[in-house]
């Protein structure tokens, strides 16, 4: 495969985890919420519906980028394993993506730079 879809490639998985991860980040909580109210008041079991399987599809996504993020940006043990964890903690994902965003815009930028060259 040629250098540039290669980059666009490495960027576009880099970017989906990175919108993944605000999304995992506020649709925990948001699942649990809409859970507690239709729990309490019986109301909003569509709702519940829709947000938990919007949540697993997004959790799902989340969980099978870890390895290729990893990969991509050479990340040790220590920080697969906290990219794991956190996605069972209300916005810990966005913590986590905030710590390796520059990682993450630094490798973008040199497969763009690559691709001018």
């Amino acid at each position: 495969m040629a250098r540039n879809a290669t980059d666009k490639i490495v960027t576009a998985i880099l970017r989906i985890f990175q919108v993944m991860a605000y999304a995992e980040g506020a649709l925990l909580p948001s699942i649990l919420i809409v859970a507690i109210i239709h729990w309490t008041t019986g109301h909003g079991s569509l709702l519940v519906a829709i947000v938990g399987a919007t949540h697993g599809t997004v959790f799902t996504i989340y969980m099978l980028l870890i390895p290729a993020v990893a990969r991509i940006l050479h990340w040790s043990g220590r920080t697969v394993s906290v990219a794991f964890s956190v996605a069972f903690v209300p916005f810990a994902t966005w913590t986590f993506e905030r710590r390796v965003h520059s990682d993450i815009v630094t490798r973008i930028q040199k497969g763009h730079d690559a691709a001018l060259s």
